[in-house]
């Protein structure tokens, strides 16, 4: 498959040879940037899992997804998925490894709600020999949440997705300015900036635990800048079904990494529960996160994790019960308007572009992103005027948008995500990408639309982004911005591609 071109679909895909050996069987799942396929290794008659990453063969998404095959291909545990082959086909680089038949640990919490602490510390037990025995080989996991927990027949439970782990002695891959992982899991170390350690691990450990036995996350909040600060605070709901393994849990979750129980002394603590512990109660009501299968689980965060810092500034307003309510405008330095707009509108003009937003939301100025935003509560209309030059990515806007484009990270982040596909578009004469994605945020499903432009050499983007239930009013304000948007002397209509 060329870059740039669109996925295959499933019935030209299946039973497709891979490197000479590994025949596609069915699709098992698919993420932001790749699909996960069951598969039969014809010489050796075995079941496989085939991860199909929508990648160039060169460049950091790439080197990523190598990292996550050398990562997990050099921690030799039960409870580690083991990784067969790497295979390059068509330019892009496929993942061999076992197949795991089984659901999630996400899945499991999602339907039955908390765990017995018996079967919490079984499962707590095997992640932490995993994460010994991957410590003992250099490497760092970085990811371990609920999602990357498989629960496999017979009792086996296997840590998975090494997508973002860290080999002790390669160069990170992570640039300065970004951040790796998912908030909620993530150590306060590393949320700071500083460089981790198998600390950061035991900390994930412990978020892990607790939402086995509270069957909610302890960190997780309504934004992204209360789970931020959630974290780097320790502050966290009482533990109130936790009984044997409360003090354990209370350790692993202190914020100095160096105050933290080694891997070692966990895995003896969780083997005495395992063996000791009074059930809790099935009865918790279970979570209303909507989670994929492990499958599709298993591709989302290896397909790169990535959270620019500053795009932490979204989602910060009251929550009004529409985004077109009356209110009074936020002023700030940056807009100027001598136009009226359309009734329930109003025309803003910025450095370099002009457009009509609905009346009374908030206009911010230009970040850190160089993006302009305008938000009313849940919803938010997004604007970035040519930050990227389109050269810059072999000018070709489809690897831009399904590769690196900011505005798309969460959808590359989340472990539950859908898009309808990135096509090719034109408008005015210039040539553009749009998309429609639907991804998970701090548990709630929120639909996007997403459309990328090349004028005069760089990209300018329009992005609307609201709850998914309010899917009609998302396509309103944004058609509207679609239809006024202007850049300098030239009118470009989006609305031309909706």
């Amino acid at each position: 498959m060329a870059t740039g071109e669109e996925p295959e679909s499933s019935a030209t895909t299946e039973q497709r040879l891979i490197g000479g050996r590994y025949r596609l069987t069915e699709r098992l799942g698919a993420g932001g940037m790749g699909t996960v396929w069951a598969g039969w290794d014809t010489i050796v008659d075995r079941e496989v899992a085939v991860k199909q990453a929508l990648t160039a063969a060169v460049g950091p998404l790439a080197a990523r997804i190598l990292r996550e095959a050398r990562a997990a291909a050099r921690v030799e545990h039960p409870a580690v998925v083991t990784v067969h082959d790497v295979v390059m086909e068509d330019g892009h680089p496929w993942i061999v490894m076992e197949r795991v038949h089984g659901e999630s640990l996400a899945d499991r919490l999602d339907h039955n709600g908390a765990l017995p602490e018996r079967e919490a510390a079984r499962i707590g037990m095997a992640v932490t020999e995993a994460l010994a025995a991957a410590h003992a080989r250099g490497v760092l996991h970085r990811d371990v949440k609920p999602g990357n927990v498989l629960l496999g027949s017979g009792g086996r439970v296997v840590l998975t997705d090494f997508g973002i782990a860290y080999i002790v002695g390669e160069e990170s891959l992570t640039q300065a300015g970004e951040f790796v992982g998912s908030l909620a899991y993530t150590a306060p170390e590393r949320m700071s900036g500083k460089r981790p350690g198998p600390a950061s691990d035991m900390w994930s450990l412990g978020v892990l635990l607790y939402e086995m036995v509270e069957a909610t996350s302890p960190f997780r909040r309504a934004s992204m800048e209360a789970t931020v600060g959630a974290v780097l605070t320790g502050k966290m709901p009482p533990l109130r079904r936790a009984d044997a393994l409360a003090p354990l849990i209370k350790a692993l979750l202190v914020t100095d990494p160096a105050a933290r129980p080694t891997a070692r002394t966990v895995i003896e603590a969780l083997r005495a529960t395992a063996g000791s512990a009074k059930p809790v109660s099935k009865s918790a009501a279970p979570r209303s996160r909507q989670r994929t299968r492990w499958a599709a689980a298993l591709l989302s965060t290896a397909v790169v994790a990535v959270i620019t810092l500053p795009l932490l500034e979204r989602f910060d307003d009251d929550s009004p019960s529409s985004p077109f309510a009356s209110a009074h405008p936020t002023p700030t330095n940056s807009r100027s308007s001598s136009q009226t707009g359309a009734k329930g509108y109003e025309h803003v003009s910025q450095s370099g572009f002009e457009l009509e937003v609905p009346a009374g939301w908030r206009h911010h100025d230009k970040n850190a992103s160089a993006q302009y935003r305008y938000t009313k509560g849940e919803y938010e209309l997004i604007v970035v005027p040519g930050r990227d030059a389109v050269a810059n990515y072999a000018k070709n806007l489809m690897i831009y948008q399904r590769e690196y484009e900011p505005e798309l990270q969460p959808y590359r982040d989340s472990t539950w995500a859908t898009s309808t596909g990135l096509t090719a578009i034109e408008v005015s004469g210039y040539r553009g990408v749009g998309g429609q994605f639907t991804w998970e945020v701090e548990g709630e499903e929120r639909i996007v639309l997403n459309r990328a432009l090349d004028i005069d050499g760089r990209i300018h983007l329009l992005v609307a982004i609201g709850p998914e239930a309010a899917r009609d009013t998302v396509n309103r304000f944004y058609d509207h911005a679609a239809k006024t948007y202007k850049r300098m002397s030239h009118v470009v209509s989006f609305a031309s591609f909706l």
